[in-house]
Parts: structure tokens; sequence; C-alpha cells
């Protein structure tokens, strides 16, 4: 198994009154600079023994300063009354680590991340109750950690569901196989991890380039899709008129009218629905977060990892984001587009509908006026119902000139004496 690849080394100490000589030697070894190997660019730049921290990485996954070893050697003292203190030597494989993670990102993952999990384990109910520390020696041929934690207070769940001090001080196997799985699973993720999350933000910034007004590829300029048009400029009255700075920024996020957030969507799930080169960006999203997803769970799986515990944070964070750069982008250009051209906008019903009518001919769909009246215009629209029936009635018949038109010309092109002109 992959998880023997990692040595575990572990060590308990009883509570007592009098082990404050042992805690105060303890962490002077954890802490001992020499056990570190020297930094070249600190040698350099001549910063060797000036660095105010120390070589001691406290749960935020800060190096310690020297004064904050004194206060920590004081709480620990005070804690070891009620809690033991445990210890943990922890050696992953040193080749496997230098081909795909940095050790001073190792120990970032191992505080904030890989600890936590393997405390969780352990029966320990809120990790913010816990005091650990760790620290880096690389000294040896084998670098490994020195770990060492305790409760500040009760924050062990016993068989009755309350919270207590944990007295047994052996570490269950269980929670030291999780702990070894953990770790290769952080070292190998962050090696692999990194073509994943290149291909994802690859497609990230291409899908990006359609709703920057700055790009040629932008959308919400040029529509020949009329509805969608008045849609947008619709939403940028409503948010110009809400507004008091015309040259803020609007989160979309921050919007409460539901009015606002519901047009904004019809304009993105419209976008999406026409717009071909969106939906070719959208599938190569789509297959560059399921490759990263599959990745992450075939990688779990092999590590024994629970399906509860696998963390796709990274993957649902890149969909929140692209999600809110749309809507964020969306609400903007809508009301730059309307602050810009509000003296120009001089768009009627009667173009509304001829507009839609020939979208669903182009789309090959078979209308009704009354399907066209119902979907796009609502009871509260500004139109008039008797209008817009007339209006829809005029545009069908303009359309219907237009096509016998367009099929006259087009038939001139076998007249026989325009098609001897041609050969």
């Amino acid at each position: 198994m992959i998880k023997e690849k990692v040595i575990v080394r572990t060590k308990y100490t009883l509570c007592s009154k009098n082990s404050d000589k042992y805690i105060s030697n303890m962490l002077d070894y954890y802490s001992d600079e020499k056990k570190k190997t020297i930094n070249l660019i600190d040698y350099f730049t001549g910063k060797i023994n000036k660095k105010e921290s120390i070589n001691l990485v406290l749960e935020n996954g800060k190096y310690a300063t020297k004064e904050e070893l004194i206060k920590r050697k004081q709480n620990i003292d005070r804690y070891i009354n009620n809690s033991n203190l445990w210890q943990i030597v922890l050696s992953p494989p040193k080749k496997l680590v230098n081909k795909n993670i940095s050790w001073e990102a190792l120990e970032q993952k191992l505080a904030k991340n890989i600890l936590p999990k393997f405390f969780k384990r352990m029966g320990f109910s809120n990790v913010d109750n816990l005091m650990y520390e760790f620290s880096l020696h690389t000294n040896t041929s084998n670098p490994h950690f020195h770990i060492a934690f305790m409760e500040k207070k009760a924050n062990y769940i016993d068989s009755n569901g309350k919270l207590s001090y944990r007295k047994k001080g052996k570490i269950p196997q269980e929670a030291i196989n999780y702990l070894k799985n953990e770790l290769i699973f952080e070292i190998e993720r962050e090696g692999k991890f990194r073509p994943y999350a290149i291909e994802i933000n690859k497609s990230i910034d291409k899908f990006k380039s359609y709703f920057d007004k700055n790009s040629k590829n932008f959308l919400l300029t040029n529509n020949d899709n009329l509805m969608l048009e008045t849609k947008i400029l619709t939403l940028g009255k409503m948010l110009y008129e809400r507004e008091t700075d015309h040259d803020r920024r609007i989160k979309y996020n921050s919007i409460k009218e539901d009015e606002i957030k519901l047009m904004t969507k019809e304009i993105k799930d419209e976008l999406f629905k026409n717009k071909k080169e969106i939906q070719i960006s959208k599938s190569e999203f789509n297959d560059s977060i399921r490759n990263m997803s599959n990745y992450i769970k075939y990688t779990a799986e092999r590590n024994n990892i629970k399906k509860e515990e696998i963390d796709l944070f990274y993957i649902k964070n890149k969909e929140t984001y692209l999600n809110n750069y749309i809507l964020n982008s969306i609400v903007n250009a809508s009301k730059y587009k309307y602050k810009n051209g509000i003296d120009k906008i001089k768009i009627n019903s009667n173009d509304i509908i001829q507009s839609i009518i020939l979208l669903n001919y182009k789309n090959n769909l078979e209308y009704k006026k009354e399907d066209i009246l119902n979907t796009y215009f609502k009871e509260d629209n500004n139109y008039k119902k008797y209008k817009l029936i007339n209006n829809c009635n005029v545009a069908i018949k303009n359309i219907k000139i237009k096509m016998d038109e367009a099929i006259k010309e087009f038939e001139k092109l076998f007249n026989k004496e325009t098609y001897k002109q041609i050969l």
C-alpha cells in the first residue's frame, strides 16, 4: 500500500503538573534552526540569524516568533494539567515530495488541511480547542516533521456523546493510516493538480473574452436578436434608475431586486442558448472541470478517502467565480449600454414581434400569435394587449411580403437570359 511509504512514530505524555521542563526542552528542540536546511537566499542576503520568526509552525501556518514561543510554553504548561501531550514524528518519502511539491507548501497543507482532518479522526470535536505546532527537520537523509498537540479544554467526544478530555494516550491505528493517506494524497495532488488547473484557467480565460466589453468577442453588442437586445436595454434602464453613481460597477450578488436578478439570468440563458461560440466554450469548460473532478475522485478512492471527505472546493470555487463573472458583466454592460444610448433607443413593439417571428422561423419553430404574446409580454409590461395583437398581425404580414419578394428575386436567377449571362 502507498501509505506504507510514510513513516510515523508516536509518543504521548500523560497529563501532569511537573512537565514544564520537558515541554520547554521539547519546543526548543523542535524550533532549533540548526535542524533546518539553510535557505541559500537568506545566506547570500545576510539574513541568517536576523529573522524574527523561528522554525516552529503554528496552527495558522505561520512561523512563531521568539515571543510567541515563550507564550506557548506557558500555555502548554497550563493546559497539561488536564490534557495529555501527543507527539508525532512524520516522515514522507523525500523523492516524492521533491518531485511534486515544495517543503514550504507542504508545511501549509499540514497546518491548515491535513492535521485538522486527522484530529477529527481521533475524535476531537473542535480544532480551535486544540493547541498544535510542528517543525520540519531536514538535517538528516530523511526529512521529517515533529508534531505536538494537546487540548486547551475538554474537546473529545466520549462514548456517551459528551465532551471530555481524551484520557487514552494511544493514537488509533485507523487515524494513523488516515494521516498517511492524506499526506500522500496532498503531495501527489499538488504535482498532478497543476496541469488540470492550467486547463481550467485557459477555458475560463476564453469564456471570459465573450463577456469582456473590451474584447472583440464581446457578446452583448450588435445583437441580431432584437428581443435579446430589448431585454439588455430594459435591464440597463432598471439598473440605471436604481443607481445614484452611474459610473460605479455593480456586483450581481449585491442586487436585492428579484425582477433585476431574473432579467439578468434570462439574458444569460438566452446567450447560452442562441450563441454557438459560447456553447462550445461552455463545453470546453465543462470538460476541464470534469477532468479535474475525475482525477481528484480517482486519487481519493486509491487512497481510501471516503466520498464525503473528498475536497472539491477548488472546482466549486472556479464554477462560482465564472458564473459571477458572467452575471457581473451582463449587469454592468447593460447599464453602460443604456446610459450611452438613452437618446437613440427607439425600439417599438412591431420591431420586437417581427424579430421574434423571424427568430422562430430561422430556428424552424412553429409559432402562434398567442404564444408570442404570452411568452414575451407579461401583464405588467407597458405594451397594451390589444395593440400587440394588431402589431402582431402587421408584423406577420410584413415578413410574408418580404419573404415573397425574396423568393421572386431568387427565381430571377433561373430566368433564361440571366442564366446565359452567368454562363
